[in-house]
């Protein structure tokens, strides 16, 4: 009876630390994605299958060779974004679509996959999952744009969602050998840029 009392223990204990151990998986990917954990988890109609391709995801993603950017190409691609911001005033879907443009442009010289969206997604997620809902949002009405379906102020949505993209995907291509003083002057100049271009995006109709 004693040995049987130990064998089951032995299970009881084995069944608490599977339980613990798969429920510290699920916390762990759901703090990594954010969002994008119950945005697949509603899709896929299962848990497991969700996380399953979360944890694929991840091996993917640590299989590229994610690089910076030098600090002349970040320039250059900020500059390449203001220039085109300008023009939205009298060709917005022509704008969206150099913004989407500029995006690839930026992942692909990073190291990121760019010839399907559906992984330039799923890669996004990893890294930036709470961005990756612009990137479908500013893509979804990019696509209606294509069709002409798609308001100006739908067009002014999509640029802004792709700018928040834009500017994480530059700050992020910082070298690491940036100083702590130079990150923080970096990201308050982020900011103020940010704010002000909420402002410089131009309603039409204005000069």
């Amino acid at each position: 009876m004693t040995w049987l009392l130990v064998v089951l223990a032995i299970v009881v204990v084995l069944v608490v630390a599977v339980v613990a151990i798969s429920q510290l998986r699920s916390r762990s990917l759901k703090q990594r994605f954010g969002p994008e954990y119950d945005r697949l988890i509603d899709e896929e109609g299962d848990r497991r299958s969700a996380e399953a391709e979360l944890r694929g995801r991840v091996k993917r993603r640590s299989t590229l060779q994610i690089r910076d950017l030098e600090p002349a190409a970040r320039d250059a691609y900020a500059e390449q974004w203001l220039t085109v911001q300008q023009h939205f005033i009298d060709e917005p879907a022509q704008t969206v679509a150099e913004a989407d443009g500029l995006v690839q442009t930026v992942m692909r010289e990073r190291g990121y996959p760019v010839d399907e969206f559906d992984e330039r997604v799923e890669m996004m997620s990893v890294d930036h999952p709470q961005l990756v809902d612009n990137y479908r949002t500013a893509h979804a009405i990019q696509l209606r744009s294509e069709q002409q379906a798609a308001s100006t102020d739908d067009l002014r949505e999509a640029f802004q969602r792709y700018r928040a993209l834009f500017s994480e995907l530059l700050a992020d291509g910082a070298p690491d050998a940036e100083t702590e003083t130079d990150a923080e002057a970096g990201s308050d100049a982020e900011a103020q840029s940010e704010t002000n271009d909420d402002h410089d995006l131009p309603e039409r109709g204005a000069r």
